[in-house]
């Protein structure tokens, strides 16, 4: 075998084993976690709109 395909598939196998791992804690998170009002919805999506403008001008300067 290839020696960059080996590194692939145990880059490959440690993502797996850290989605599995860390599964279960995701799934408490969500359960537990605070829910976001409407409000706070709306500043997150100005933020990213803000940021996407940013790079889209700035690659617009380039």
């Amino acid at each position: 075998m290839e020696s960059g395909i080996i590194w692939k598939l145990l880059a490959a196998g440690m993502m797996l084993f850290f989605v599995i791992r860390l599964w279960p804690a995701a799934k408490a998170w969500m359960a537990d976690g605070p829910k976001g009002s409407s409000s706070d919805w709306m500043t997150a999506a100005a933020l990213l709109g803000g940021v996407m403008l940013f790079v889209w001008v700035l690659l617009k300067l380039v």
